[in-house]
């Protein structure tokens, strides 16, 4: 269920977890730190948080329609230029799940911020998030961090390669990639999102 074209930069997540479990099992694994990383230094892997979407039945909910979703995708900040966004209801067991989609450019720079109503089953970036680590390589990092009060990881990839999950009531997804940007380029798409109002969506 890809959203419109889909990019290299939404595979990319899926390329540095598999990185970082390749460095734990090589180097060791001890616990430490995330909130102060930098890509120069190399430190040991920690396990995700335990937040996930088993905090309720899986569809006890209905999904919200993904033109709701659509409706919290920002606006292109200053200087950037947004796509037409995209939306998709995808069936799963005896339910269904939504997803909305929209992308950004600026000169070279893309960026991408997907919203996923997973109405608690284990499907989307759900699937992953519990198996995330953190960890610091020369040459990028993931760590742990709140978002709006909620629970997210951001990654970086050199040189430019940034972006951030945040997980909001074990149920929505918030995915921010900027590929070609700056770290205040994605600090501008998360902080632009209304985690509040999405939180409250029933």
């Amino acid at each position: 269920m890809i959203v419109k074209n889909s990019s290299s930069k939404l595979l990319f997540p899926a390329l540095i977890v598999a990185l970082g479990i390749c460095l734990c099992m090589t180097a060791g694994c001890t616990s430490g730190s995330s909130d102060t990383t930098t890509p120069e230094t190399t430190t040991a892997a920690t396990t995700a948080p335990a937040t996930g979407v088993s905090g309720a039945a899986r569809g006890s909910v209905s999904a919200v329609p993904f033109a709701t979703l659509i409706s919290f995708l920002p606006a292109a900040p200053a200087g950037w230029t947004a796509d037409e966004p995209a939306g998709v209801t995808a069936m799963v067991e005896d339910g269904q799940w939504t997803w909305a989609s929209r992308e950004y450019t600026r000169d070279d720079a893309r960026a991408a911020v997907v919203i996923q109503d997973s109405a608690y089953y284990d499907v989307g970036y759900w699937e992953s998030w519990d198996s995330l680590v953190s960890f610091e390589t020369t040459e990028g990092y993931y760590k742990q961090k709140k978002v709006g009060g909620h629970p997210a990881w951001e990654i970086f990839s050199k040189p430019d390669t940034y972006g951030t999950w945040v997980g909001v009531n074990e149920r929505f997804m918030v995915y921010v990639s900027v590929d070609g940007g700056s770290k205040q380029d994605l600090d501008a798409f998360v902080n632009a999102v209304n985690y509040g109002g999405i939180a409250n969506l029933k």
